[in-house]
């Protein structure tokens, strides 16, 4: 890690801690150097898993598909406007994501993480739930 003020590339971290969705570790930093004090948030990086596809390839695991498939579900609702439904769809992908992680694959199917959506916005909300359904569901 380099310092963000001097470029010093002497820093210690002085406090870690998880954050509240345990997806982020919270690090508070210091510049040996300059002693600047910084903050960091490291987050868990999900490209090493693998997702098979129903065609059989294998693709790395991308947050921003999944991202993308929350929120058309999301931003059909009449009453979200575009703002709103990306902080909805940005809460759903890191619960999401937690769940991937706390289930410790390094191989997913497609499909296992079409229903884990699918079972958390049943769960949690069931309007977006029938979107997600209706625009996914063809498969």
């Amino acid at each position: 890690m380099i310092c963000p003020k001097c470029g010093g590339d002497q820093v210690i971290t002085t406090n870690s801690r998880p954050t509240q969705k345990m997806t982020q570790t919270w690090r508070r930093k210091k510049c040996l150097k300059c002693n600047f004090i910084f903050t960091t948030h490291e987050k868990i990086d999900l490209s090493q898993i693998t997702v098979i596809k129903k065609d059989g390839r294998r693709v790395k695991f991308s947050r921003a598909k999944l991202y993308s498939g929350i929120y058309q579900a999301v931003a059909g609702a009449k009453k979200f406007d575009r703002g709103k439904a990306g902080v909805l769809a940005e809460k759903i992908t890191e619960e999401i994501e937690k769940i991937i992680i706390l289930r410790r694959d390094e191989i997913i199917e497609s499909q296992k993480i079409y229903k884990l959506v699918l079972d958390y916005l049943k769960k949690n909300y069931r309007g977006h739930y029938l979107r997600y359904l209706a625009y996914f569901g063809k498969n």
